[in-house]
């Protein structure tokens, strides 16, 4: 039975078409059933010795039908978890660091979870090794990386996936439903929605309406503030909760993925699609997002029920894997070099007809020499298709120091403060920032650059440098080896972890110079405000930003030249005179800057007809459009693209036959 295209089949035909080709392709398997489970077809077999001699075959399978296939054997087959657990760890070599308490069991989906100190020695990518543990034990192998610091998130999170596998089994067949669903209308015109983000940086969201389905890309909250402005716009009449196919999300910034909870307590109950490492990113900041609102007094805009759900209904994916996420459209992530996976996604729409890449946050460069403090590797730049081109902006209007003088600006500012005898506060994102600058100032301590001082590090940094150490294979490549070769970055005699009021207490009152690492990086709550209040009236310290600072947030102000700042302390109001030094590093950020936007835009294969940028103030949007305008043939376009700056709530809309390009301001 040969296989058709999509839009000429129901639903209905769709999944009886690949039942068909499973059962006359695997008859030996004893197939039990076959289920769709989200965007993956789960095949439970109880002969998996059959699988194990028919490697190829499976192989060929999925590439015929262009659909995950995931083998799973019937319960009835399945050795006991005490025999299993004792042959895995007869026949993972020693090095691998697996230990009797690191063997999980997923008893629903038939799932062995094994966590090991050194994955790197266990063959788990290799299909013959996966499926030789499957044809012997019944169990299918998970194999991931034990932490080099303890995560409480990542514990959060595995005993939440193996107590809730009903609904979460329910959640992957209800999203397979819809995949696999009838297409009705077909794709004939492509809509992208601002709902956020569009003119501003932060509460990103955009609505891609394909005329079949709906898909929401992030789903993010102003930086700035938690009343209305923080919010996307999802009361915009296009954009119904009940009619979204699916939301990806691009990253574990806030900005990108702070109201994801607020679909749920509205109502979705579809699949979210991320990669490993932003899911277990995101669960933590937001968690922190609810804590941090009722410090300050606030209501919430949701709880942790609404973040359950959301774990339950996550599906993740990894690099460079095509996937199904709706009828006519198909997702594909890779790195976007931002933070720990951070990821491009590309959107491969109505069978071939239509393919829209969006960065989220991206970093680019391409500099000779030294990296080795680099904690991730440059966007990914190559694709086979492309024709619309969602970019940030943020530095689309600014050019900030290189990072060799950046990073020597900042061992500059230490060395002042430890020859004042004072110490340097320096304001972090917990994720992606944080572990840079430890990085590099560990990197400094190594190479005596700086003195012999403590290195305090507080707030959500140590949980989210504790889940960095379980991805190294995300990270770029002198920092992975490090890792690998037993020498990790994040870890010092100098680094000290703050973790209780009473140690923070202590580092505060403490006469001895120091460099504090704290967060919020935009100053806007966290542990911060506490160094800050009591060290700003002293102009021996130094207050040093290396982050993009927001309008309208504290950071900015102080940037800005503000120097009396009022808090609310026990109902009355107190007023901090700031003397001491600030100042701005700016070559650390996480966004490509002008001229690496330019570069990736010259480096970008293949070409797209037409631009839209979005996640930068409007100085910043509308520099960058008229650079591409005018550089066009530099950046290797062999015509002018069409480049677009919408407004929140605009729609760019495109024809995939006849290409047409409507809404925005075009340049």
């Amino acid at each position: 039975m040969a296989v058709q295209s999509r839009e000429r089949l129901t639903g209905e035909d769709l999944r009886r078409m690949i039942i068909f080709e499973i059962y006359n392709a695997l008859r030996g398997a004893d197939i039990t059933r076959i289920e769709f489970e989200g965007p993956e077809i789960a095949v439970y077999v109880k002969n998996p010795e059959y699988i194990l001699a028919n490697e190829k075959v499976v192989g060929e399978l999925a590439k015929k039908l262009r659909k995950r296939i995931v083998l799973r054997t019937d319960p009835s087959t399945r050795k006991s978890h005490e025999a299993t657990k004792k042959y895995l760890l007869e026949i993972l070599p020693k090095e691998a660091g697996v230990g009797p308490g690191d063997i999980e069991f997923d008893d629903r989906l038939g799932e062995v979870t094994i966590l090991a100190k050194n994955p790197s020695v266990i063959p788990y990518k290799s299909a013959s090794f996966r499926n030789r543990i499957l044809a012997e034990t019944g169990w299918r192998p998970v194999v991931m990386r034990k932490p080099s610091l303890t995560s409480r998130t990542l514990n959060i999170i595995l005993r939440k996936s193996l107590t809730d596998t009903k609904e979460r089994q329910k959640a992957l067949r209800d999203a397979g439903e819809r995949i696999f669903r009838d297409i009705l209308v077909g794709t004939k015109r492509i809509r992208v929605i601002g709902l956020g983000s569009f003119g501003e940086v932060g509460r990103s969201a955009i609505l891609v309406d394909t005329g079949e389905s709906k898909i929401l890309l992030d789903a993010g909250a102003a930086p700035t503030s938690l009343g209305p402005e923080a919010f996307p716009y999802f009361n915009a009449p296009e954009f119904r909760i009940e009619d979204l196919d699916a939301v990806i999300i691009s990253h574990a910034h806030l900005d990108h993925v702070g109201m994801l909870p607020l679909l749920f307590k509205y109502g979705y109950r579809g699949p979210v699609y991320m990669t490993a490492p932003t899911r277990d990113i995101a669960v933590l900041v937001l968690l922190d997002f609810i804590e941090l609102a009722k410090r300050e007094g606030r209501e919430p805009p949701f709880t942790q029920k609404e973040i359950n759900l959301m774990l339950t209904r996550t599906i993740v994916m990894p690099y460079n894997v095509v996937t199904n996420v709706a009828p006519d459209t198909k997702l594909t992530f890779s790195n976007a070099g931002h933070i720990l996976g951070s990821a491009l996604t590309h959107l491969h729409i109505g069978q071939g007809l239509y393919n829209i890449l969006y960065t989220g946050d991206l970093k680019y460069y391409r500099i000779k020499g030294d990296t080795s403090t680099r904690l991730l590797p440059p966007a990914n730049y190559q694709f086979h298709r492309v024709e619309t081109l969602i970019i940030e902006s943020t530095y689309g209007a600014t050019e900030t120091q290189p990072r060799h003088m950046a990073e020597a600006e900042l061992i500059d500012l230490v060395n002042e403060a430890v020859k004042n005898k004072g110490k340097i506060l320096i304001p972090v994102m917990a994720v992606g920032r944080g572990q840079e600058i430890l990085l590099v100032l560990n990197r400094a301590l190594r190479e005596k650059k700086i003195p012999d001082i403590p290195i305090y590090v507080d707030g959500l940094v140590y949980e989210v440098t504790a889940i960095h150490t379980a991805y190294v294979d995300y990270f770029a490549k002198p920092v992975r080896e490090a890792i690998l070769n037993g020498d990790n970055p994040f870890l010092s005699e100098n680094t000290v972890y703050v973790n209780s009021q009473s140690k923070r207490d202590e580092v505060i009152y403490s006469d001895e110079p120091a460099i504090i690492l704290a967060t919020s990086g935009m100053m806007q709550g966290g542990p911060v405000i506490d160094y800050f209040k009591h060290l700003a009236e002293d102009e021996r310290h130094i207050l040093a930003f290396v982050s993009y600072q927001a309008p309208g947030t504290l950071g900015r102000r102080l940037l800005e030249g503000e120097r009396e700042i009022a808090f609310q302390e026990n109902g009355k109001l107190r007023v901090v005179k700031v003397r001491m030094k600030v100042a701005r590093v700016e070559g650390f950020t996480g966004h490509a800057t002008q001229s690496e936007l330019l570069l990736f835009l010259r480096h970008l294969t293949p070409k797209p007809r037409n631009i839209i940028l979005n996640h930068g103030e409007p100085t910043a949007l509308l520099t960058f459009a008229r650079n591409i305008k005018n550089r066009w043939q530099k950046l290797g376009f062999e015509n002018p693209p069409e480049v677009v700056v919408p407004e929140n709530l605009e729609a760019v809309t495109v024809y995939p036959r006849n290409y047409r390009l409507h809404s925005g301001v075009q340049y």
